[in-house]
């Protein structure tokens, strides 16, 4: 098997070494060769194949000179009867017919370095390249004998991650992208996840052989995703927001194919689907996505629907997961209907559930206010998730809604799915505006701003960035923020808001029902961000209660603990400090934007990202959601603060969230490097009519604050005019 995929290999214009197959030491013709050095190899009917690879049970020999090819040959034969001892071992049966075997002689390449490659991690990761390299011959490495190198590949985000290694070998990135270039072709020549091993002399790879990963069986597909919920958890999220996370995800998907399939057992078959609609991944919040698939599979022209979803949530990776639900005919039909209905209704639900979320959430601040103990407070926390989640999977729905009439639309190109009319997002910026001029008019001390202040954060001191992170400080659990933030813009210049609206252009139903479905997206995710701030409330006095206790330092520690874990009677002096070690640890890390795991998630994963492979490049290229072209000074931004100038600047970012439109309101231009058509960054840069870029690879290693880049949102590309490192922020 071994010669005849060494065969494929070279009819596919792979660079193989020149080689023969013999089957008999007596007959070998050495004259397809210049070089006086040879490689015998073993070449055995079931060898390299995907269920069993035989490795390690035959000889091969390096360096071999020409005089001694026969003796090589006959070696390499004996080793064959090896075969009986491991077939008995492996439970493996094949006749004596079947054992057909040869020897492969092949030109002996005196390598700089060489190595193996998996195109899939052999522990169960999928989308991760392995490349293990040392110098000299092959031997070396697979025997332990030499130092290597380990590099690991992600292949969604194209990014090298380089482990933790004493070897002083570093190879160069153009023969790295060729390893990569190289191996893809091999995995999609044979359609196999690879095992490949390969000499490098000067600049030249050679491929010695390949077989299909023998580690890797087929089994469940499990995709971890950060697209679009890295806006409202960046970074590293702690315990208490875990949870609450993960069970707001799972009650409000209950609760929606609930209300479109009215069926329990359906529900209770899917149960563990529902419990992992999220997972935390080294502190970080992922979307197990393959479990969203699953759930949209249940609905009619699903497969077109999942399109549209990845479309909109700027999902690059199109794998979708191998899973799916079994229901009866009578089910789709009923599911068909009722989806269709819903739809309808969306927008008069989306009326209904903004009223009712503003009734309780007033009955609920007065609850939170009247408890005073620990377990009532805890009750009360599970209470509100319960509640408002039995009625929020409208907002699902409403997504729905959102995404399928802005893809019939036209999506990103077509502008008129902008200007939306009194859009909620854009609302705590003219608040905030309004605020600091009133600062400078009447004064901070005066009664009408501390009103005004009041009520300001009555209505938006929950939105902040990183709202959605329970630990994160606001302008409601701490107002010093809000003055400081008015106090450092007393000084600048405020916008006046333009009053003057557009004329009205006629659109049709497709670009009306967008807007409608994105208008309400935007109140709803004020809205979470209230409820998320009651819940914020409560653990802050939970917290309260148990310093008084004398069982944690901070009230803010509270964070660090699992809601399950949180009772009067529990020191928890020492689980937090180890909790804080652990994401210290956490914060440090890479965190991928995805993970494919098979059969079963790989705990703790550690990578750091190999910044040699950072190019000086001269233009990057994007996906284009708000259009427009300027010419300016990059600032790059991976956290908001109240000092950071932003005016008259491109901002450069990982990714956005709601609180930041404070800033963008005021730059040029945004480059971000996740987003969507759909995506914060999208809607709010439309709706200011600033250009905006996102999905721009690796755009905060590229570029740095004082550059001069022209944005170019027509194109999709940003060109680098003028290079001046300032630092970033």
């Amino acid at each position: 098997m071994k010669a005849k995929n060494l065969e494929i290999l070279r009819d596919n214009k792979i660079n193989v070494p020149a080689f023969i197959v013999v089957t008999d030491e007596n007959n070998v013709d050495l004259s397809f060769s210049k070089t006086n050095y040879f490689a015998v190899r073993s070449s055995f009917e079931f060898e390299d194949r995907e269920r069993d690879s035989y490795a390690g049970q035959f000889n091969t020999f390096l360096n071999v000179p020409k005089q001694d090819i026969k003796e090589a040959i006959s070696k390499v034969k004996k080793s064959y009867d090896n075969v009986l001892e491991y077939e008995k071992i492996k439970n493996i049966k094949h006749t004596k017919n079947q054992r057909k075997h040869s020897v492969i002689i092949q030109e002996m390449i005196e390598a700089d370095y060489s190595g193996v490659i998996f195109t899939a991690n052999p522990i169960g990761i999928l989308n991760e390249t392995v490349i293990t390299v040392g110098e000299g011959l092959g031997s070396g490495v697979v025997e332990d004998k030499v130092e290597t190198t380990t590099y690991y590949y992600n292949n969604d985000e194209k990014l090298f991650y380089l482990k933790d290694t004493k070897s002083n070998i570093n190879l160069d990135n153009k023969i790295l992208e060729n390893l990569i270039e190289i191996s893809q072709k091999i995995k999609n020549i044979f359609t196999k996840e690879m095992d490949i091993e390969f000499a490098i002399k000067g600049e030249q790879v050679y491929i010695l052989q390949a077989r299909p990963i023998t580690t890797l069986n087929a089994g469940k597909i499990i995709i971890l995703d950060n697209s679009n919920i890295i806006e409202s958890y960046p970074g590293v999220s702690l315990p208490a927001t875990q949870d609450f996370v993960h069970n707001i995800y799972r009650d409000i998907f209950i609760s929606c194919v609930y209300r479109v399939t009215k069926n329990k057992k359906l529900i209770e078959k899917m149960s563990n689907v529902f419990e992992n609609m999220v997972i935390t991944y080294n502190g970080s919040i992922y979307y197990q996505i393959g479990n969203w698939y699953t759930i949209l599979k249940l609905l009619p022209f699903s497969k077109k629907i999942i399109k549209i979803w990845q479309e909109m949530l700027g999902i690059e990776n199109e794998l979708v997961n191998n899973e799916t639900t079994k229901i009866s005919a009578l089910l789709k039909i009923k599911i068909l209907f009722s989806f269709l209905y819903y739809l309808f209704i969306t927008p008069s639900s989306m009326k209904k559930l903004n009223k009712y979320f503003s009734k309780v959430y007033t009955v609920y601040q007065k609850q939170i206010k009247e408890t005073n103990n620990i377990k009532e407070l805890i009750d009360l926390f599970y209470k509100i998730e319960k509640t408002i989640t039995s009625v929020w999977d409208i907002t699902l729905i409403n997504d729905m809604y959102a995404f399928i009439f802005t893809h019939l639309a036209g999506g990103k190109k077509n502008p008129q799915i902008s200007n939306i009319k009194n859009i909620e997002s854009m609302k705590p910026v003219k608040a905030i505006n309004e605020l600091v001029r009133l600062a400078k008019s009447e004064g901070m001390e005066s009664k009408k701003y501390k009103e005004k202040e009041k009520e300001y954060i009555e209505l938006y001191g929950d939105r902040i960035s990183g709202e959605l992170k329970l630990e994160t400080k606001t302008y409601r659990s701490n107002p010093e923020l809000l003055i400081e933030y008015v106090e450092s813009k007393l000084n600048n210049d405020i916008t006046e808001e333009n009053k003057t609206e557009e004329p009205n252009k006629r659109t049709n139903v497709f670009v009306k029902n967008a807007k409608k479905g994105i208008s309400n997206r935007e109140i709803s995710r004020l809205n979470r961000s209230r409820l998320f701030g009651l819940a914020r409330t409560i653990l802050l006095k939970v917290g309260n209660i148990l310093v008084e206790n004398g069982q944690l330092d901070k009230k803010e520690d509270v964070f660090y603990l699992y809601l399950k874990e949180i009772n009067e009677e529990n020191k928890y002096h020492e689980l937090v400090n180890r909790r804080k070690e652990e994401y210290r640890e956490y914060k440090d890390m890479h965190h991928p934007k995805r993970l494919v795991f098979v059969n079963k998630i790989i705990k703790n994963l550690k990578r750091e990202v190999y910044l040699e492979q950072f190019k000086q490049m001269e233009s990057l290229k994007g996906t284009s959601t708000s259009t427009g072209k300027v010419t300016g000074e990059v600032i790059v931004i991976d956290r908001v603060d109240k000092n950071i100038d932003a005016k008259g600047k491109i901002i450069v970012t990982k990714s956005t969230d709601p609180g930041w439109v404070f800033l963008l309101e005021k730059s040029l231009g945004i480059i971000s490097e996740q987003g969507s058509i759909l995506s914060h960054t999208a809607i709010i840069s439309r709706e200011l009519k600033k250009p905006a870029i996102v999905n721009v690879k690796d755009a905060t290693k590229i570029l740095k604050s004082g550059y001069i880049v022209e944005l170019d949102a027509f194109s999709g590309t940003i060109k680098i005019l003028k290079k001046g490192e300032k630092g970033g922020v």
